[in-house]
């Protein structure tokens, strides 16, 4: 095979499984071959929301084996003039996307060796040059299929990109002042209400907050504070006593704001991303 593959496909959408859109999909891969194993991450992106596909990709992508290729279609701008790329991570996954900034959140955790332009000589199905509505059938899950296939090779797939040129989101790092860090709430976990933010172990490690040790919690929207309290730091949500609340390290090494068995953004009526933002402070000792 060519590209170091394995023949795993993912497919993430915002189409949702009501219709036969993913189907499709998954149709146009098996018929460039059906030995692919295909998987789906989520098709239940909110529809338009480029964010939260971005954020599901860094939430899969570092967990698959090198030469996976993923495929995301959440393509409001589908048809214009944006551009269709596949990114090779630092680890060796692909990922075929339209260049909407899909690709923020792994640029931001993982990084990439190289980008490259999808070329519709190659890559689009022969005889749909009329259809510009439903390039996720016709070109992206026919590109991630002839990827993770090995039938044709990233060098061969398009010209390269130059990565500072690729549509990245804004405000995806924290910023770091002395004993202060301001951060992004950049989703929630969603059946329990925590609050996921972009700073990560590496920055909150910076404060010098040791577990055990209670943390300066502010939580704004826009210019009003409306959460402030002394939070422990914990390890575990056993650390603290149900019903309290604690910061911790969420499972994507991100820190994170949660109520011991309750749901913290219930609770404070918290919401995601802007004009949202979180500020964690270390408590000066007198």
């Amino acid at each position: 095979m060519k590209n170091d593959v394995n023949g795993l496909l993912v497919l993430q959408s915002d189409f949702g499984l009501v219709d036969g859109a993913v189907a499709a999909m998954m149709g146009v891969a098996l018929s460039v071959d059906e030995n692919l194993k295909i998987y789906n991450l989520t098709h239940e992106i909110p529809p338009f929301d480029t964010f939260e596909a971005s954020y599901r990709l860094l939430q899969a992508v570092p967990y698959w084996p090198k030469g996976t290729v993923f495929v995301s279609v959440i393509d409001p701008g589908v048809g214009s003039s944006r551009g269709s790329l596949v990114a090779k991570t630092s680890r060796g996954q692909y990922i075929v996307t339209p260049d909407n900034g899909s690709l923020s959140h792994v640029a931001r955790v993982l990084g990439f060796e190289e980008v490259r332009t999808i070329s519709e000589t190659i890559g689009r199905r022969e005889n749909t040059g009329h259809s510009h509505t439903f390039h996720g059938r016709d070109i992206y899950s026919y590109t991630g299929a002839l990827l993770a296939s090995g039938k044709v090779s990233f060098e061969e797939i398009g010209n390269p990109v130059d990565m500072e040129k690729i549509i990245l989101l804004e405000d995806m790092y924290p910023v770091i002042e002395g004993d202060r860090i301001t951060g992004m709430i950049e989703t929630l976990d969603v059946r329990f209400g925590s609050l996921w933010t972009n700073i990560s172990i590496t920055d909150f490690e910076k404060l010098n907050i040791q577990p055990g040790e209670p943390v300066d919690v502010s939580i704004y929207n826009d210019k009003i504070r409306l959460y402030h309290s002394f939070v422990a730091y914990g390890l575990t949500f056993a650390d603290v006593e149900i019903g309290e609340p604690l910061v911790y390290l969420n499972s994507m090494d991100h820190i994170g704001i949660a109520i011991n068995q309750g749901n913290f953004a219930r609770a404070y009526n918290i919401g995601t991303r802007k004009p949202w933002r979180v500020v964690l402070q270390k408590i000066k000792s007198h």
